[in-house]
C-alpha cells in the first residue's frame, strides 16, 4: 500500500511546508503561483499513490518520474518566489526536495 511507502510519507510532510510558504504568498498570486506550487507538491503524493496501485512495475515506475517532475516544479516555482521576493530562501525546503528526489529515483532503479 502506497501508505507504508517512506517516499509517500516525506511527500505528505513536504506538502505541509510548501503549503505554509504558499499561503504566504501576496494576494496576487492566488490563481498564478500559490496555485502552481500547490498543485506541484500535491502531485507528487498523487503520483505515488496511483503509481503504487499500478499492476506494473514499469507503470509504477512511469509515475515516480512524473513525481519527480513535479518535484523539480515545486522547486521551480520555489525560486521564482525567492527571485520576487515573496519569500526568503528556505534551506531545509530546497534540501528536503532534493532528498525526495533522490529517493524517488532510488525506488525507481529498484524496482525496475
Amino acid at each position: 500500500m502506497y501508505k507504508e511507502l517512506d517516499v509517500w510519507k516525506e511527500s505528505v510532510k513536504l506538502i505541509k511546508d510548501i503549503y505554509k510558504v504558499a499561503d504566504e504568498l501576496p494576494k496576487s498570486e492566488e490563481y498564478n503561483l500559490k496555485s502552481q506550487l500547490k498543485r506541484a507538491i500535491v502531485s507528487v503524493a498523487l503520483n505515488i499513490a496511483e503509481g503504487k496501485t499500478r499492476k506494473s512495475a514499469k507503470d509504477f515506475s512511469h509515475f515516480l518520474n512524473i513525481s519527480v517532475a513535479s518535484l523539480a516544479e515545486t522547486e521551480a516555482c520555489l525560486a521564482i518566489c525567492e527571485a520576487l521576493d515573496y519569500i526568503e530562501h528556505d534551506n531545509s525546503i530546497h534540501e528536503n526536495c532534493k532528498i525526495l528526489s533522490y529517493r524517488l529515483n532510488a525506488l525507481k532503479n529498484k524496482i525496475t
